[in-house]
Order: C-alpha cells, then structure tokens, then sequence
C-alpha cells in the first residue's frame, strides 16, 4: 500500500517532469509544482451573488481580491449594473468568517470614479509573497486598473489606499496605460507587479518592478504568452504568490473558443517570477456544466495560501449562453496543494523507491548531487551520489560530513552522460537488490537501481 501510495504521487510529476524536459528544462526544485490540482469546489452555490434590483451590482460582478486579517475575510469586487456596453463598474466589499460564506457591505460600493464614466476594474492588494495583506503605514495599498467602458479601449493603472477597507481614497491619476487585471507582491526585489497587456491581441503577460509601487519599470520582453493548444487569444487575469522558494501563477483565457463560449484556468511555475514553466495539464480548473451558475466561465480571481498549506482559489463565473450577465457569480475552490515528491534514501537498500535529490550547488556537496563514474553501455551506467551523512543513523560516519554511494543504474537511455560530468537524472527509481560484477581487484558489489514505470503502476492502482 505505502509503495502504491508513492507512485501515485509522482507518476504524475514525473510525466510532467518528463513531457518538459526536451524543450524547456524545468528545475527539478518546482517539478512537484506540476502535481494534479484537483481542485475542490467545497460549497453548494454561489458564495456573493448579483444584488437585488437597482443596487450597484444587479447585472454583473467579477475580479474578488480577497484578503485574511485578525481572523475575518474581506473581499473586494467589482460590480455594476446596465448592459454590457453600458456597464461602469464600481467596487464593492463582502466580508466572512470562513472564507466561504460572505455577507455585502451594507453600504457598498466602497470606491467609484467621480467622473460617472470609468469603471474600478480587477482590484489588487498589496500582497506578501505568500499572499498574505501587507499594510505599510496602517494602510491597506491597492491597484486597480480602469477603463471608459464604450468610449475608450484604453486600460489604465491606478492607486488607492485605506485604512478600514471601507473608505478609500480617490484613485490616483494613471500609473501605467494598457494595464489591466494587475497582481502585486513586495518581494526583496521590491514591489513586483504581473498584468495583462492589452494594448493588442493575442493579450500577454508583462512584469514591472518598482521601489516605491508608483512609478514603474516595465521588462522589455513580456514574460507569458499564448502557447498550450487549449489557449485562445488572450492571457488574462493572473494571480501570482511565492511559495517556499517558487512563483505560482494561476491565469485565464479562453478554452479552446472561437466564439469566447468558455474559459479556464491554468498554471505555471517560475524560480524568479519572469522564466515561467506552464503545467503540461493545463487548464487545472475548468467551468462545471452541472452547476449553472458557473458551466462555461471561471475566471477573474485570487489565490491564497492558507494556514494548512493548502490553497483556496475565489473566482468569478458565467452561465450558458444566452445571458446578459458577462459575469454572474462569485465561487470558491479548495486546492490541498502538491504531495511531496519521495526522495530516494541514501544509502539505498532492496525495496526503496523515489527520486534523487536535486543537487544544491551551493552547499560543497552538503545537498545531494550525481556524477557519473562510468558508462557501461546505452542502457547501463554507474553513478556516485553524494549525500550529508547521519551520524545516528550510520555509526561510521561523521554527521553532517558530505559522503557518497556508487550504484548501478540500468534501464535508462545512457546517451546524455558523459563520465566525469554530474549527472541530471529525472527518473523515479526502485531499488532492485545489488549488481555482483568482476574487478581487477576481485567482486564488487553495489545498489542496483531500474526506473519505474511510474504511470502503468499509477494506473494498476486505479
């Protein structure tokens, strides 16, 4: 069972892993990153619902921004009333307890233009990199990107602050133009910003820092564009966290929809936030045709870690054509988050299964790392990995002290090893019992390793 249990829960980061490898070489250290999200949508309806009759958000709402302080949930949102080309936006708060169950502002909206002509659009709060609010000041710090609905396409940024989440100061004059749907971290790079473009189709990912998060420098090259088959046209609505070392992005676009009927949610994994690896299973969350209130859009949202480790996704929806509604809902999602990826212990004994550790270049060996000793044949080689030895665990090493074993690995494609050369060794491994082969000196005996079949054992398991 425990053996079972280990290949379920790399068969698909492995196959993730693999189906990278030839074109974009992801880094060993986000491969659990592309685990299955099996996201769990945990309530029976919508959690903030169109308003009644005549109220700021009668027709359409979208884009939560949904923050946890002092044990209370706040989620801002924009809403609005009239037609879809008619549309001005304004923003509205609903607060919980559980993240799941939310209660409007009585008095909402909490923040509109004064100008009666452009909408409070995609809200987004200061975040640390875990997602978790920042104040600076006592104040709550958002951006929010804005537009003329029907008289101009011109999307721009702009700023507010607040120190209640209820009264917010007037938007700033614009930061940025082409902005919309912005996400911002303050990072030690200072405060990092992730934005549709969309000056043109197909819209793009850009990436802006900034010291002070007003005036902007935006990289010249944009960091996300249209690439997997089930995306269409746009990449929109990006919300970005920093989780133990990773930059995790959730995205939208449209799925696969000539006529823009349904869109998705994807993913992708990033060391430094501008290099980003999408998940090859992507969309990760899909509309759910037997809840109508979200059958064909999800989109438009916030991701947070959680105290557990796992993650909760607040997003937007639409039902079915035909509507008037562009968005019709607010929803939620739970994701548990990656499983680990099984390490293979060294020294290995008969039985033991699991990767090999990525090697830290830093640490002179006290990670793990491979180098190859010699190359048998295309299928066979011989392998030292290094590790930090246990002291308790082996009496006769020095703890903490860099050591190694050899092993024999047979069954892999040899071709890409060179002796003398570290080696990259992405395959979940079993240990089949010791290989006996003939020296000048007389036997020698070391670990045999084979790779698994990880995903034929995944599916027997099924």
């Amino acid at each position: 069972m425990k053996t079972n249990m280990i290949l379920a829960s790399v068969a698909a980061i492995y196959a993730a892993f693999a189906a990278t490898a030839s074109a974009d070489e992801l880094p060993r250290e986000l491969a659990p990153w592309f685990a299955p999200q099996d996201w769990e949508r945990d309530v029976d309806a919508p959690i903030v619902s169109l308003g009644k009759p005549g109220v700021f958000d009668d027709m359409h709402i979208f884009a939560p921004a949904v923050v946890l302080e002092n044990g209370r949930y706040s989620m801002w949102y924009c809403g609005s009333r009239g037609t879809r080309v008619a549309r001005i936006f304004r923003l509205g708060l609903a607060t919980s307890a559980d993240g799941k169950g939310f209660e409007k502002y009585a008095e909402n909206p909490v923040l509109a233009f004064g100008d009666g002509e452009r909408s409070i659009l995609t809200p987004a709060p200061l975040r640390h990199p875990d997602g978790s609010v920042l104040r600076e000041g006592g104040k709550l710090r958002m951006w929010l990107s804005a537009t003329a609905f029907g008289k101009s396409g011109l999307h721009t940024l702009h700023e507010s602050t607040s120190a209640d989440g209820i009264h917010w100061a007037e938007p700033s004059p614009p930061l940025l133009e082409s902005v919309y749907c912005p996400t911002v971290l303050k990072t030690d790079r200072g405060y990092e910003m992730w934005y549709s473009d969309v000056s043109r189709r197909p819209w793009i990912y850009r990436h802006a820092v900034s010291a002070d998060g007003s005036k902007w420098q935006v990289d010249e090259q944009p960091v996300l564009q249209l690439s997997q088959d089930w995306e269409a046209e746009v990449l929109v609505y990006p919300t970005v966290l920093k989780v133990d070392g990773a930059y995790l992005m959730w995205y939208g676009s449209y799925d696969t929809a000539v006529r823009r009927q349904t869109t998705a949610i994807g993913f992708a994994v990033s060391r430094d936030g501008m290099k980003w690896h999408k998940h090859p299973r992507n969309p990760v969350l899909r509309p759910d045709p037997e809840r109508p209130w979200e059958s064909n859009y999800v989109g438009s949202g916030c991701v947070m870690r959680l105290a557990d480790g796992s993650f909760r996704y607040w997003y937007a929806s639409r039902k079915k054509p035909p509507f008037e509604n562009l968005y019709f809902a607010i929803n939620t999602a739970r994701w548990t988050g990656p499983r680990e990826m099984a390490v293979l212990p060294l020294p290995p004994r008969k039985g033991d299964i699991g990767v090999f550790a990525p090697a830290n270049p830093a640490d002179d060996r006290r990670g793990k790392s491979l180098d190859v000793l010699e190359v048998i044949d295309e299928h066979n080689a011989v392998v030292r990995a290094w590790y930090a030895a246990d002291a308790v665990a082996d009496k006769r090493a020095v703890g903490g002290e860099p050591t190694f074993v050899d092993v024999w690995i047979h069954g892999i494609d040899t071709r890409g090893l060179v002796a003398g050369s570290p080696a990259r060794l992405p395959h979940v491994f079993r240990v089949t019992g010791n290989k006996q082969f003939d020296t000048t000196c007389g036997g020698r005996s070391m670990p045999a390793l084979e790779p698994v079949d990880v995903e034929r054992a995944a599916h027997e398991q099924r």
